[in-house]
């Protein structure tokens, strides 16, 4: 290892330092939901609607790891009239009701990341594709490894 430390050390390390990011980032969408007014449960919706698409109430309380019913409903309530969603009838099966995204007022959330952005990718700029191949699986392994070990943990 070019540091100094050994592999141990550096892994602890590592592991700290993913530590600090995981909190820095909750914090972070803590600020970017109070500077729209909303909560950070409410941002994490819009992000499965901007990625995803529009989804029923159903799916987004799978997605985000709420219950059905009266916590997600609450949620498209408070998103709805904060302007961001709307409901509207599934037009393959008019008894779905899905939530969509109003584009114009979810652009509002973009600027709040992109100086965020910005920095990364000048950050990421300085990276060999290599480098950035390992970095992206690394990221994609830790997404899903994250994803289970949350899946474990709902799971009574």
């Amino acid at each position: 290892m070019g540091s100094g430390k050994t592999r141990s050390e550096t892994l602890n390390s590592l592991q700290a330092e993913l530590r600090i990011q995981a909190t820095r980032t909750v914090i972070f969408h803590s600020a970017v939901a109070a500077r729209l007014g909303i909560t950070v449960t409410d941002l994490s919706c819009l992000n499965v609607l901007s990625s995803a698409g529009p989804q029923t109430p159903g799916q987004l309380a799978e997605r985000i790891g709420i219950t059905r019913g009266g916590a997600v409903t609450a949620m498209i309530d408070r998103l709805e009239r904060a302007g961001f969603v709307r409901r509207s009838r599934d037009a393959r099966d008019r008894r779905r009701v899905l939530v969509e995204p109003i584009a114009a007022a979810v652009g509002a959330v973009a600027p709040l990341f992109s100086g965020l952005g910005a920095a990364v990718s000048e950050h990421l700029a300085g990276y060999s594709d290599r480098e950035l191949e390992v970095l992206l699986q690394f990221v994609g392994t830790l997404n899903e490894r994250v994803a289970v070990a949350t899946d474990e943990l709902r799971t009574p």
